[in-house]
Order: C-alpha cells, then structure tokens, then sequence
C-alpha cells in the first residue's frame, strides 16, 4: 500500500511537471543547415555549373523546386528555429527575399506560422554580384520571439564573409528564458593556396568572438559552415575562449556533415560557452534529411547535411572565473597578469576596436592567492612554439607581438595584436619573489606594470631600463577548484535542488535532485 502511494504520488509529480514542460515550452529546437546557395533572385550574378543540381535553377519553376525540397527535408522536425547558411540577401528594390519564401513555404508544409527575421541587408545586383549571400534565421511565432535586434557578428576583417556572420537573441514565450544564436559561415576553400583561407577562417574566429561581445543574453550557442575541423586554428580560438563542440561532445568522433572526394568530414559545428552548454541536451547531424548523405549528392538540394539540437531552457546562475597564483606555465590554460600598480592590478586585453595600445587594467583583490572574476576576457593563454617558447594570445584569438620601427631600430612598447603568423616567441622564467620574467625573444623587452600619469597599464620595456614605478607581473592561472575565503564561486554552487527535464533520442526524462532519472510514466531509468 506504501509503496503503491509513493509510485502514484511520483507518477502524480511526474504528470504535472510534465503538463509545465509542455506549457512552458522551454524545450526548444533548432535545426541549422547550408542551403547551399538559395537565391529568390532569378538572375543570381555568379557564375553557374554548380555540381548540384537543385542549385542550378534559373527559373521560377527551379527555385520553387529548391525551396520545396528544403522544406520537404527539414518540415518534419518542425524546430522552433530554423538558422540557414547562404541564402540571398534582399535585392535592392524588392520586397521579397529569399527567407520569406522559406518561411512560407514551411508554414503551409507544418500549419504552423514561421516569421523571418529581418536584417535590413540589400545588395545591387547590378552593381555587386558579391555579398549577395547571408545567414539568416525564421522561428515559430507561437512558441519564440526576437530579442533585440539582428546584428553582425563580423567585428574587424569584414572583407571575409560579412553578410554571413549574424546574431540573434531569443526567448521562450511561455517561459521568458533567453538564448544567444550566432549562424556564420567562415571562409572555404576556395584559393589557390590552402594556407590563405586557413588565415582567413582565423579572422573569421576572431572577428566572431569580438562580435559576441554584443549579445544580448549571454547564454550563446555558436552555428554554422565553419568550413574547418577540430584542430584548426579558427576553432582552437572558440575553445580556447570557453566554447565547447556539442555534436562532437554527445555523438562522439567519426560523424560528418560534409563530403570532399568521397570523404566525410565535420565542418558544420555547434558550439556552446559554459552556460550554454549546461542546456543543450542533444545535437546531431541529421544524415537522412538531405540525399547528399544517402547517395544521390546529384539530386541533393545542398552539399551540407542539416544539424538539430535540443535545448532544455533553465535560469543559469551568473559564473565566476577563479585564478590561483601560478608557480609555472601550463600551455592552452588562461592566465592573469597581474601586478601592484596603485593596489593589485590584472592586465587587460588590447580594445577590440584596436590592433595595438598599452594595456589597462582591472582593480583585483588576492584571497589566499586566488582571483576571482566575473568575465574570462582578461585571460591570456601560453600557446607552445616548439621549441621550448610561447606565443601568448588573448581572449579573442590575437597573439601579442612589437611593432619594428625600421627608421630607429627599435620595438614600439605598446601590445601589438594579430593572427598567429603576426606572432613573436616568449619565454616565462620565473623569479625568486615569485614573479615572472615574461620575455619578447624577438626584441628582448619584458612584459611590465607601470603607471602612465597615474594610470596603471601593462606594456613591453627594456628590463635593464626599468624603475622604482615598473614592476615584473605575477601569474595567475585558471583554476576552476580553487574558491578564495569569503567568495563562492559559482561553478561550484549546487543546482537548485528541483526537477528538472531532458531530451534525450526525442524522449522528455525527469532527472530528479537526487539524479536518479525518470520516464514520464514515473519508471526508474537505470
């Protein structure tokens, strides 16, 4: 009898939290595709022959075949966003884009209304057959609405794509919970040398993290034809920076979503920073929406295979970011600079509006040797040469190096910043007092604090020309266990103790305080 009411009161629990699931409508779906080209426009400005076929209508009769196998593929899963690489921006003059046909069509396949997301964007067609391409968004208005507006995500290096490097923020209309969504396309492969577009996804990284800066909520979750894989440079600067590969995280090594001469390979990616993250229950390739996966590439509507991921919407709690004083160097580990300038003072990276300046600073207190901060941008990552030396670069991906001037002879002393090829080698001795000696090997000037008319600021001197007022940094390295007396850190802190939802292969799981997990009939998942 006992055990009957304890199973019925769960079974009871489980029902009414699954009606709040239902209403709240806080799982949300997106599914993220390359359209591969998708024009409204008829004369499309560019060179045809593309080797898929549906990508090269010239009439109204292919475009509206196009558009129908879109939606055929993707009406199925009826996502509540629907995020696309390479669809035409608006032509000067017209009222019609490509993205409210799509939004159309997809209404009448699903019976459920679909609304654009508009940028403002035009191009000339008669005069700019470039930059005709975006990304763009549609969303089910009756479970999500627009916050904010859409804006790009291309801050610097904007001759590299810009049109397709968009942001967009959302929110649940039931719940109120926000997100952050990033759809870009980086730089493919396209030039004579594979080594220039290597540096042109680079940008592309970095101009991206600089554009996230802006986003409105800052749960993000970053989309899109990345047109690389994991360990090239673009996609280490999101790592480094915090972002983590979703598809690769829950469906493992070995899945694709792109073929070159017969090989698969991950170059759409989903990436999520650490609140993101915590809410993304599923993200997959989905191999059996697009013939491009299933054999028949020449009749496929895109060289691309879409993406799905499910998100489990809850209040994240704001992180902090602990350092504790380091005694050596672990290289791809974010570290402080950090020196007594008017009180302890962390060194900033240079403005993202900047490629050189001296350094400012952040007020910070040492606890028991630990930093705690409530923003990872003011951490500097050690990357090793080789050869027993470093590059150093900041938050966004630029690696720090001295300007030469060839008229002196001699090395500027503000922070220069670039792409990696821009970088010069250090090295990091430590000293006695348990600062550090962080060498340029290029110009042998050291890393420093100072104070410039009464500003505290890092720059690079000459060691043998150093005073009373300049002063060799301590480092701080990045240290998620370490909590400082008197401060909580947030990484640390329990889960609100209730339960909670998942999606997981489609089906809602209760995982309960405990962590034990449920089905909705209230059955123990073992």
């Amino acid at each position: 009898m006992k055990r009957t009411s304890v199973r019925h009161s769960l079974t009871l629990l489980l029902t009414v939290l699954f009606v709040s699931v239902v209403r709240a409508g806080d799982v949300v779906t997106i599914c993220a595709q390359n359209v591969q080209n998708f024009f409204y426009s008829l004369d499309r400005g560019r060179t045809q022959g593309n080797w898929v076929t549906l990508s090269n209508y010239t009439s109204a009769e292919g475009r509206q075949a196009k558009a129908q196998a879109i939606v055929d593929a993707l009406a199925p899963y009826k996502a509540d966003i629907y995020a696309f690489n390479e669809v035409e921006a608006r032509p000067e003059g017209s009222d019609i884009e490509a993205l409210d046909l799509l939004a159309t069509a997809m209404t009448a396949k699903t019976g459920i209304t679909y609304k654009v997301v508009y940028d403002g964007m035009t191009y000339d067609l008669s005069n700019d057959a470039t930059g005709t391409i975006k990304s763009g968004f549609i969303y089910r208005a009756d479970k999500i609405a627009t916050v904010g507006d859409n804006v790009s995500t291309a801050i610097g290096y904007t001759t590299v794509y810009p049109h397709m490097m968009r942001m967009q923020t959302f929110k649940s209309l039931a719940s109120d919970e926000q997100f952050t969504l990033s759809m870009n396309h980086f730089k493919a492969s396209t030039s004579a040398t594979m080594s220039e577009d290597i540096v042109k996804r680079e940008q592309n990284a970095i101009a991206l993290l600089k554009g996230l800066d802006a986003a409105a909520d800052p749960d993000i979750l970053v989309l899109g034809d990345l047109n690389s894989e994991m360990g090239e440079q673009c996609l280490n600067n999101l790592t480094d920076a915090g972002y983590e590969e979703q598809i690769l995280k829950l469906q493992g090594n070995g899945t694709y979503s792109y073929y070159f001469n017969d090989d698969g390979m991950l170059i759409d990616h989903v990436f999520a920073n650490t609140t993101m993250a915590k809410q993304v229950t599923d993200a997959r390739v989905l191999f059996i929406a697009n013939p491009h996966s299933t054999g028949s590439r020449y009749t496929a509507y895109s060289d691309h295979d879409p993406v799905l991921v499910t998100l489990s919407l809850e209040e994240q709690p704001t992180l902090t970011y602990s350092y504790s004083k380091a005694t050596d160097i672990t290289a791809g580990v974010p570290y402080l600079f950090v020196a007594p300038i008017s009180g302890l003072q962390a060194a900033k990276t240079v403005p993202t509006d900047k490629n050189y300046d001296y350094q400012h600073t952040t007020p910070v207190t040492d606890n028991n040797g630990v930093i705690t901060m409530n923003d990872p941008r003011q951490g500097f990552i050690f990357e090793e040469t080789g050869d027993g030396n470093y590059y150093i670069k900041d938050y966004y991906g630029r690696y720090i190096y001295q300007y030469y001037y060839t008229n002196t002879g001699t090395y500027s002393n503000s922070t220069n910043v670039g792409i990696r090829s821009n970088a010069h080698p250090f090295t990091a001795t430590r000293q006695s007092d348990g600062t550090f000696k962080v060498l340029n090997t290029v110009s042998d000037y050291y890393y420093v604090g100072f104070s410039y008319y009464s500003t505290p600021e890092f720059a690079l001197y000459d060691y043998a020309s150093l005073n009373s007022n300049q002063y060799l940094p301590w480092l701080y390295r990045y240290d998620p266990d370490a909590t400082a007396t008197g401060i909580t850190n947030a990484t640390n802190q329990p889960q609100q103790l209730k339960p909670r939802k998942v999606m997981t292969d489609g089906q809602i799981v209760i995982v309960m305080p405990d962590g034990k997990r449920y089905t909705m009939q209230g059955t123990r998942i073992e």
